[in-house]
């Protein structure tokens, strides 16, 4: 058996695990069919570790991309270490902040640690496995605009979009379905067409409650930042956050489908205010969880904002 895990939530974890599934599919046939296409996120990456590793059947190999790094993640490296003195080959593709001394680490216990903050992992994995190919040239361009939005490639959007309608656990064959479509180049397709149609009047539906539960919180006298909730990805919420309010402090989404939340700033560091509360990411973007979001009454518990204003603070003085 062999492990592809990436971050289920976007484009850059599909892309990532794409251009391996492609590699395998072009390069090495007799194992491609062994090969286990798994999605995971911050919160879950633990139990996923310790279900793969601690399993009766010990992978031949194991891919892990786009999913950062934690200081929870450090109860699973003797998992790890363990699998890789027994002979399982690990991969590691990342493009997070993470901490030298962790790198350390990590490398030591992987047969391939890679990890550069300016790109996204999908180029990172295309560079490594596909550095020619056209497809995956292709798939590593999207899923980079997809991060930094440098372009804002309409097709990019689109595919984030369906990736984000096809979260959870009862999606995980819808993810797959995705993954295999790119993997083939299939960047337009009757199915991504019928996904467009369905999402359009859900994401119509929920950005307009994205909206209507937008509020702004005065942090000091020149400083605001806002938060919202709706049953969309937290990312996609301050995209429509920032359009109708930008140059703020802070942008606050929170997908009330998972109690996950998405920070956006271009003035705090957003890996270290997400770390506060054991979440991870990227300096501009980063998620976490919060176990009570909401009051009885349905409206942003007075304590979250509370730790919100909190840590925004602390994260300004630093």
């Amino acid at each position: 058996m062999i492990v592809s895990l990436t971050h289920e939530h976007d484009l850059d974890g599909l892309g990532s695990q794409a251009i391996i599934k492609r590699y395998f599919d072009l390069y090495k046939k007799g194992d491609s069919k062994n090969l286990m296409l798994l999605y995971v996120q911050y919160i879950d990456f633990n139990d996923k570790i310790k279900s793969i590793l601690n399993s009766d059947k010990l992978p031949k190999e194991l891919f892990i991309s786009d999913i950062g790094f934690n200081e929870g993640f450090l109860e699973v490296f003797p998992f790890i270490k363990h699998a890789f003195t027994l002979g399982c080959r690990i991969s590691w593709f990342d493009h997070h902040i993470v901490d030298p001394l962790v790198k350390d680490k990590i490398k030591s216990m992987t047969n391939i640690y890679l990890n550069d903050e300016m790109k996204c992992a999908t180029q990172i994995v295309q560079n490594y496995f596909l550095p020619n190919d056209e497809i995956a040239h292709r798939i590593a361009e999207l899923a980079y605009d997809s991060d930094f939005k440098p372009i804002k490639i309409k097709l990019a959007n689109d595919l984030q979009s369906i990736i984000g309608f096809n979260r959870g656990e009862e999606k995980i064959q819808e993810r797959r379905h995705i993954v295999d479509l790119l993997s083939r180049g299939k960047f337009t397709h009757r199915w991504f067409d019928s996904q467009l149609k369905k999402l359009n009047f859900w994401i119509e539906e929920q950005s307009n409650i994205a909206l209507n539960t937008a509020r702004k919180y005065q942090l000091d006298e020149k400083n605001q930042f806002i938060a919202s909730f709706s049953g969309i990805g937290g990312g996609k919420i301050n995209d429509i956050l920032r359009e109708k309010y930008p140059h703020l402090l802070a942008y606050i989404g929170i997908d009330i489908r998972y109690n996950e939340i998405i920070i956006h700033s271009d003035y705090i560091n957003c890996r270290d205010f997400a770390l506060s509360f054991g979440g991870g990411g990227h300096k501009k973007r980063a998620g976490f969880k919060y176990s009570l979001i909401l009051s009885k009454d349905g409206t942003l518990n007075p304590e979250f904002i509370h730790d919100m204003k909190l840590e925004l603070n602390n994260q300004l003085k630093t």
